[in-house]
């Protein structure tokens, strides 16, 4: 069938009349006013497209665009219109066009219709195409229909369609284009109705635009309209924003439109009344309703003042719907906690299963068995018993608004500062013969053969509960080698700490110029798993520069697609098996600790733009580089150690092979932290698989949402040919509850003006900057790799936005994990919002020898894409260079000596480590004597 009325259509035929014309079906046979017409279906257009001749011309000449230069999608596109303008309508075609066109006409006269294209991939909930495919208003005459039918036709080859097909991964063969024939309303108002707020994703309001003449103006940007909000509970108006509309598009005499000036009167005048305002609201919370209730982007208009729907599709990127009165209270009243250490690798709200699995059951257990294998190195419960006047309440990390927090807040004395110091002296000789030893001996290789053991299991042939139970044990494993890690960290947090404490105590008293040296110069260069990783990238480009071909397909084609077009290649093979090398050595690696997220094996975008980049830049050499900061280093230990005085010169000697000793340790540490997740993700997914197939939740990735005793009941569900449809529904309400989360911005202490007591001094651990963050040119954070730079900026909010990455910028994010690696060797240098000396950026940012500084608060929200900054990684110093003087930024920033607050955050960071493996075993213990005391009264 060629040709349908838009009362024989409904919502589903999306195949035949494409989304645009199904959806003006539905609101046509429902009653809803809609102007009279018909749809050329898809139909129609293949059969053009067959007697023509024209598909594998088509497919041929898309496909010179796939290495993604807009020159060839430009030719390409004008040489697809040529062939459509120019082919012949098929005689059967051309008749049933022109007999639906006929039973459009009133009295003598040829109706003026609007003709727009209705294309099979559009108006989709998670793509718009809006703007992809044209619209022809005022079409009078069926030879001029007939025309403008093919120039819609056409217009699924142009430049911006074909672009936008290629960015999101739909195939150029599988399109076809359906032609709505609607008649023309000569519009006095016309707009955009939104039934959800698009901006905020409020479902309780209503956006309306508004302007003169018909709403191509407002569609195609060229005038600012009228915007209203309104209440959608009694369609009150909340807020109105008079546009300039300055013009307005009309009906030209004979064919087509015309732009006309707005008087100037009139544009001060409000261009809907306000019973008219609330006559579309209305007509389009009908029309959400009849769309299931999903919140519809809806084009209206009004002649004589009857108002008129044109075509409605579902709002594409709608943000959640805000959360309203968010309170950043701690769980436990009085108690302080941070988001800090293990947190740090948590930047989103926490998935429910991994909530359950590793922060709620994982933490806990790993510290008991921390404390097992630490219990005898002490005997210190009494003065940790005489020191914790108020005991540690509930869990050593929680989540407040889904987002996971570390426990943080004990009011000292200096009478405790005198026991924590004793019992500081006793566990770190222990700890620091044991520790090392216990993690890489013990753990790792515990930690390892848990997950080579679930890695080796038939998944697809096990129980329901045996995959259960493997995700379990793997969750478990990662919690437990976390807090083992924690033991190289710390050893290597306390040297590193003692040797800047050294350095800025004789620098300070030595130097003329009031400079002083930093830990950073001394602690680089050593062999590392990034800079191994990014020689291993360099490699796999070097074979890429061998071919000319290859070089141009990776250097062109857009990143998200590099791995089809390899695929496509002859010589590609290679390097796609050596990119399998590095995930299956690297690609464990984190975006975010939740294993909610992929990692970069599920989602390998960031190593792909990072041999993009090598490919780019084939003079960068790792190993070369790691040379270099090594020579740098040992020429700066030379000059350091020759201007120190002899006693002085042991000190350093010794800190410092303490802290090039324990220093590389961390990034190693860190390495293996989320090992187990590709392995985990694989077992979930199979079991979410599984759960889909029967019915009970929507899609496998429905997995994380729901608890393992949720789980372990739908799994007996399935073994009885049952669905729990419940569990389905409460996994997508947690679903949407924590993308609404994400939105929010959650302070890095909670309450968010909480400190550490000592005595009469209040000392903040927390932020750097507790006050005025957010205003003036400099932001200040920890310093935590050496250097300075100044280079635009790039921002980067998630892994979503690392094709946004520009090479020689300054990276500009929350937070780092280790899947963010690849970026590094893009970047001239690092700024975060959270995170300090043990976080994973500054440990890679020292490694590719990049100045960096963490622990802003505020830096992704002050600083924008492109915007020069200057970042001083030796002073922690931040300087928006486009909001100073020229003046201002012409001068080096100023080295600033350590305050007595950051003198004493240094000591207590080195105490730290030694408090807190204490005070979870007084604890632990004190907890476990609690519950004996209990059992035997």
């Amino acid at each position: 069938m060629f040709v349908t009325l838009f009362a024989n259509i409904h919502k589903e035929y999306i195949a035949d009349a494409g989304g645009k014309g199904a959806n003006l079906g539905e609101l046509y046979h429902s009653g809803l006013p809609v102007p009279p017409g018909f749809v050329v279906t898809t139909a129609a257009y293949h059969h053009f497209v067959e007697v023509n001749a024209l598909q594998e011309w088509i497919i041929t000449l898309a496909a010179q665009t796939q290495i993604g230069q807009s020159q060839a999608y430009e030719t390409v596109a004008n040489q697809i219109r040529d062939l459509f303008m120019t082919g012949a309508m098929p005689n059967e075609l051309e008749e049933t066009i022109r007999a639906a066109y006929d039973k459009l006409v009133v009295g003598d006269s040829q109706p003026a219709v609007a003709v727009r294209s209705s294309a099979t991939a559009e108006d989709l909930p998670q793509a718009s195409f809006a703007g992809q495919q044209e619209t022809f208003l005022n079409i009078c005459g069926a030879d001029a229909l007939l025309s403008a039918i093919k120039e819609c036709w056409a217009s699924l080859w142009t430049t911006r369609a074909m672009a936008y097909r290629h960015q999101i991964g739909i195939d150029h063969g599988s399109v076809g284009m359906a032609v709505v024939v609607q008649t023309m309303v000569s519009a006095d108002v016309s707009g955009v109705l939104f039934t959800a707020n698009p901006t905020t994703g409020a479902r309780d309001e209503m956006v309306v635009n508004a302007s003169f003449g018909l709403g191509e103006a407002i569609v195609s940007g060229a005038v600012t309209p009228d915007t209203y909000v309104l209440d959608r509970v009694d369609m009150t108006v909340k807020e109105t924003t008079l546009g300039t509309k300055e013009v307005m598009i009309v009906a030209a005499d004979g064919q087509r439109t015309t732009t006309q000036s707005v008087p100037a009167p009139q544009r001060n005048t409000l261009a809907l009344s306000e019973p008219m305002l609330k006559e579309v609201a209305t007509l389009g919370e009908q029309v959400e309703q009849l769309f299931n209730g999903v919140p519809q982007d809806i084009e209206w208009a009004v002649a004589d003042g009857q108002c008129w729907l044109l075509q409605a599709r579902p709002i594409t990127n709608l943000p959640p719907a805000p959360l309203r009165d968010v309170r950043w209270e701690p769980p436990i009243p009085g108690t302080v906690w941070m988001r800090r250490q293990v947190v740090e690798h948590m930047p989103e709200p926490l998935s429910p299963l991994f909530e359950e699995l590793y922060v709620q059951e994982g933490l806990d257990l790993s510290i008991d068995k921390l404390i097992a294998f630490m219990g005898d190195l002490s005997n210190a419960n009494q003065l940790l018993q005489e020191f914790m006047q108020e005991a540690m309440p509930g869990p050593f990390t929680t989540t407040v608004n889904g987002y996971a927090y570390t426990m943080a807040g004990f009011n000292f004395t200096w009478k405790g500062i005198v026991q924590v110091s004793q019992i500081y002296v006793k566990f770190l000789p222990a700890v620091l013969r044991e520790g090392l030893p216990y993690w890489r001996e013990q753990s790792l290789p515990t930690y390892l053969a848990t997950i080579k053991q679930w890695k080796e299991l038939d998944r697809t042939t096990v129980t329901d509960a045996e995959l259960i139970r493997g995700i379990r044990e793997l969750a478990h494993a990662d919690a437990t080698y976390w807090f083992a890690s924690a033991i190289p960290l710390g050893i290597a947090r306390m040297t590193d700490g003692l040797l800047d404490g050294f350095l800025t105590s004789v620098t300070t008293h030595n130097s003329s110029n009031g400079s002083r040296l930093t830990s950073g110069p001394f602690l680089r260069g050593f062999p590392s798993k990034a800079l191994e990783a990014q020689a291993q990238l360099e490699a796999t480009a070097k074979l890429i520069h061998g071919s000319e071909s290859l070089r141009k397909v990776v250097i062109t084609t857009p990143t998200g697609h590099l791995l089809d077009a390899l695929s496509k290649h002859p010589d590609g093979q290679t390097i796609i098996d050596n990119l399998q090398q590095y995930l299956d050595q690297f690609g464990h690696q984190i975006y975010n600790l939740d294993f909610v997220a992929p990692t970069q094996t599920d989602d390998p975008l960031p190593v792909l733009l990072s041999l993009k980049a090598a490919v780019e830049h084939p003079d960068h050499n790792a190993h070369l580089h790691q040379q270099k900061l090594a020579h740098e280093r040992e020429s700066l230990v030379q000059s350091t150690t020759q201007a120190l005085n002899p006693l002085q010169r042991r000190l350093f000697q010794m800190v410092l092979s303490w802290a090039q000793r324990y220093t590389p340790y961390r990034e190693e540490a860190l390495f293996y932290v989320g090992a187990a997740w590709p392995t985990l993700r694989r077992l979930a997914l199979e079991l979410g698989q599984r759960l889909t197939a029967a019915g009970t939740l929507n899609g496998p990735d429905d997995v994380f949402y729901l608890k393992s005793t949720e789980l372990l009941s739908a799994s007996t569900a399935r073994s009885n040919d049952q669905a729990l449809s419940e569990l389905g529904q409460l996994a997508q309400k947690r679903r949407e509850l924590r993308e609404a989360r994400k939105r929010l911005d959650p302070p890095v202490a909670v309450p968010p003006d909480a400190h550490l007591q000592f005595g009469p001094i209040k000392l903040s651990l927390f932020e750097p900057q507790t006050s005025g963050a957010s205003e003036g040119p400099t932001l200040k954070g920890f310093a935590v790799s050496p250097g300075q730079t100044i280079a635009p900026a790039s921002v980067i909010h998630s892994p979503a936005e690392f094709e946004q990455m520009a090479p020689d910028t300054i990276l500009v994010c929350r937070t780092t994990t280790p899947a963010w690696t690849p970026l590094f060797s893009q970047a001239k240098g690092l700024v975060t919002d959270i995170g300090g000396a043990l976080a994973h950026g500054s440990i890679v940012a020292r490694e590719y020898g990049i100045p960096a500084v963490m622990g802003t608060g505020v830096a992704t929200q002050r600083i924008t894409s492109g915007q020069r900054i200057q970042v001083d990684g030796n002073t922690g110093m931040v300087s928006l260079l486009d909001e100073v003087t020229s003046e201002e930024h012409s001068q080096p920033a100023e080295e600033i000596p350590p305050t007595r607050n950051t003198m004493q955050r240094k000591l207590l960071l080195t105490l730290a480590f030694g408090v807190v493996i204490g005070l979870l075993i007084w604890w632990k213990r004190h907890k476990q004597s609690m519950i004996t005391s209990s059992r035997n009264p």
